[in-house]
């Protein structure tokens, strides 16, 4: 063997490791760019009544910061169940003031969070790390039984809000809850209940080379590439003042369901119950009622409700509160 063959060998793999790094830098430097507007998404979002809506409240988490909620307490004085509200990405809690409202009369407290990330919580658009929205609602939870030791917790989610809902009851967390309403859920990317990711359907752009190369380096405990904005939002240039448009890759891995949705229903069994609207535009409702009862999780199809029609028609809001009401009973 020649004298040189170690150097050669060690330029080689220097090279190999330089195209790699310049490879790298390239994907997470690929820029998100937002989708078109999603109309039906905008519009159902206007079609929300927010008039009457309590002023936000405020709770301290364990890292310090003060996170807000819209609380509405059970008409009848009631402290025994407390409904924590989930909205759907992009959105705060006024996304689910109608099902807030109409809890308090069936003798529910609705709590409708700004999950940390979004609305008046935290950085719009991130997390510090993964992870961190399950000790927020941990955090939250421990606050409000300071009031009420007592209560019984049900959790509500719409969209990925309804994904994280899953994830929480497939977790040593869920069992702070008594039941889980899913609406419309999101259960990730290659689950079949979603529709195809075009048209109508178009509602969010992952960042693809950003996010895979942020996972290869978190892989070699490389993890700041985790804070970069990995997916944007189809939202109304108007809507951007309240609405959160990016997601950073910690919180769009935190903010959704497990990868092991199945499982997480199965482990659920008997707790959790689907509704999905039969017009649902990033939804497959058919799908739902195809997928999930097996999995131990009742759906129930709401005829001519699109996908923020289910946070706020009546009739959507009733088999919610019917939900609430049956499960667990």
């Amino acid at each position: 063997m020649s004298i040189s063959s170690p150097f050669q060998l060690l330029l080689g793999l220097l090279a190999i490791v330089g195209v790699a790094a310049i490879t790298l830098a390239f994907m997470l430097a690929w820029p998100v760019r937002p989708p078109p507007t999603l109309a039906s998404i905008h519009e159902g979002a206007m079609r929300i009544d927010a008039a009457g809506a309590p002023d936000l409240s405020r709770y301290q988490a364990r890292d310090g910061t003060w996170l807000a909620y819209r609380l509405y307490p059970a008409a009848n004085g009631a402290r025994d169940r407390i409904a924590i509200l989930a909205h759907g990405s992009s959105a705060s809690s006024e996304e689910m003031h109608a099902v807030a409202m109409a809890l308090p009369a069936a003798g529910i407290t609705a709590v409708a969070v700004d999950f940390r990330g979004h609305g008046a919580s935290g950085t719009r658009g991130d997390v510090a790390y993964l992870g961190q929205l399950d000790d927020d609602l941990a955090d939250l939870i421990a606050e409000l039984r300071k009031a009420s030791p007592g209560a019984r917790f049900s959790l509500v989610g719409h969209s990925a809000g309804g994904g994280f809902a899953l994830r929480v009851a497939g977790e040593s967390l869920g069992e702070a809850f008594d039941r889980f309403v899913l609406l419309s859920p999101y259960l990730g990317y290659s689950a079949p209940t979603n529709r195809p990711a075009r048209g109508p359907g178009f509602w969010a752009s992952p960042d693809l080379p950003r996010i895979i190369a942020t996972i290869l380096l978190g892989r070699v405990g490389i993890d700041w590439p985790q804070s970069l904005p990995a997916i944007a939002f189809a939202n109304a240039p108007e809507a951007k003042m309240f609405a959160t448009s990016q997601y950073s890759f910690r919180l769009l891995q935190n903010y959704t369901a497990p990868s092991d949705w199945r499982g997480a229903f199965e482990r659920s069994k008997g707790r959790i119950a689907v509704i999905a609207g039969a017009d649902d535009e990033l939804m497959n409702a058919e799908a739902c009622r195809s997928e999930l009862p097996p999995l131990g999780a009742p759906v129930t199809i709401i005829p001519g409700v699109d996908h923020i029609g289910i946070v706020y028609r009546p009739e959507a809001i009733k088999a919610i509160v019917g939900a609430l009401g049956e499960l667990g009973s």
